[in-house]
């Protein structure tokens, strides 16, 4: 069964691990920080009260996915939303997708907002299956910002 929890300073390591180039970093968490990923440059990014970063486990408590909610003013932002790569293709996204948003309702937020690069089309594929829409306009060309009520 998968489940989340909130992620300890011992998870940073095996999420920085799953970046293995700039490609994969720009996918991970956009221009925001520079290649190579270091766990102090992931750490940082929720080093706030209105960002909480969870990971998803399984039965023997392996990591195998990440996601960051922030929870402020208006709708809550889902980011950082990475599954092990040697995990892929299993159906282990749509599952960390369907629990980010459990957890968000549970915290009280009532709509879900995410950037996703545009040309991430598996990632795009997931959101839509869990009931995102792409909103019309986006700060930049290359992402689309999508949205969920919740």
């Amino acid at each position: 069964m998968l489940r989340i929890r909130q992620r300890v300073d011992a998870d940073i390591s095996t999420v920085v691990g799953w970046i293995a180039d700039a490609d994969a970093l720009n996918m991970f968490t956009g221009p925001r920080l520079v290649w190579p990923l270091t766990i102090d440059q992931l750490a940082a990014m929720t080093a706030t009260d209105a960002v909480s970063a969870w990971v998803m486990i399984d039965d023997r408590a392996d990591v195998i996915g990440h996601f960051d909610l922030a929870l402020d003013e208006g709708p809550a932002r889902i980011g950082r939303v990475i599954v092990d790569p040697s995990r892929r293709g299993r159906g282990y996204g749509s599952a960390l997708v369907r629990l980010a948003i459990e957890e968000a309702r549970a915290l009280g937020a009532r709509a879900l907002t995410l950037n996703v690069v545009a040309d991430n089309a598996p990632a795009i594929a997931t959101y839509e299956r869990a009931g995102f829409q792409q909103l019309p306009m986006s700060d930049r060309p290359d992402v689309r910002t999508m949205a969920l009520t919740l």
